[in-house]
């Protein structure tokens, strides 16, 4: 899927075929765009290049929310039918694992060439979230705010992103935040416990907490280069039986990847996770 940072216009073309397959030109053309708030705009009359060929740009102004975008042409007349398709709208200042610049560098793509930055930005995404599914916590340390349940006797709180760098707040469903002063964490797990293994007394299971976690301010190097391997390993699989051999590589799967981590990769980032010096427990 097309993704495109904000504030940047975008060109949606139709191509418009009658029932037997011939380019035609339809009696009416419309697109509709849907914004990811739920919020629609037409666009009636969009330009003509050739007979079946159309295409409408969009502005910036009309992309101005981040997220999920749908669009559908619909034609009526000779050659009725719905085209539809989708792109999304990024954060242009949001971490990435691996900036488009260093991924078309990788594939030996000329900075000038931006047929493919859209499915190469794509690619760095699926990237990212597969990477810090795997690490368990953001790439960038930022700030998470998420629903917990007090389990085991209400004395352990459960948090889903780690490394957990530092805890903000911990408040029950009603009543007051909690004090931080006797909290243990392990930064690892992302465990919260309290000193001498006490139990969160509260109004009920639940608790907002607010905390940071991450691997740090910058991109681990391992990261950035665990994704320039695996960028130009599902890159190479569009070049067909026909290609020629681009190396020893093996194609065996990985125990806990799959063939979308190659070897080399999954090395790497195997080698930074157990280099990385953890404290199994800190005190806020």
């Amino acid at each position: 899927m097309a993704r495109y940072p904000l504030g940047q216009p975008v060109r949606v073309s139709a191509t418009i075929r009658d029932l037997s397959g011939v380019l035609a030109d339809p009696s009416t053309l419309t697109l509709t765009l849907a914004r990811p708030d739920g919020t629609q705009q037409a666009y009636p009359a969009p330009a003509h290049d050739s007979t079946g060929q159309y295409h409408q740009d969009l502005p910036a102004t009309d992309l101005t929310q981040t997220g999920h975008y749908a669009w559908a042409w619909t034609a009526t007349g000779s050659a009725p039918g719905v085209v539809a398709g989708t792109f999304d709208v990024f954060d242009p200042f949001e971490v990435t694992v691996l900036s488009l610049a260093d991924g078309k560098d990788m594939l030996n793509i000329p900075q000038a060439t931006v047929t493919y930055d859209a499915e190469i930005a794509g690619w760095i995404a699926s990237i990212q979230t597969s990477l810090e599914r795997y690490t368990g916590g953001p790439v960038i340390t930022r700030p998470v705010t998420e629903r917990a349940e007090a389990t085991a006797g209400y004395t352990a709180l459960c948090l889903r992103q780690r490394p957990v760098v530092a805890v903000t707040s911990v408040t029950p469903d009603t009543g007051a935040a909690l004090s931080l002063g006797d909290l243990k964490i392990d930064v690892n797990a992302g465990v919260i416990r309290r000193a001498l293994n006490l139990p969160f007394y509260a109004a009920g299971p639940w608790f907002t907490v607010v905390y940071t976690a991450g691997w740090g301010t910058a991109v681990p190097a391992a990261f950035n280069a665990f994704a320039r391997i695996v960028l130009d390993h599902m890159w190479a699989t569009q070049r067909g039986p026909a290609s020629l051999p681009m190396g020893s590589e093996e194609t065996v799967a990985v125990p806990g990847f799959g063939f979308a981590i190659p070897h080399r990769a999954a090395e790497l980032l195997n080698g930074s996770l157990n280099g990385i010096p953890f404290v199994t427990e800190a005190y806020v």
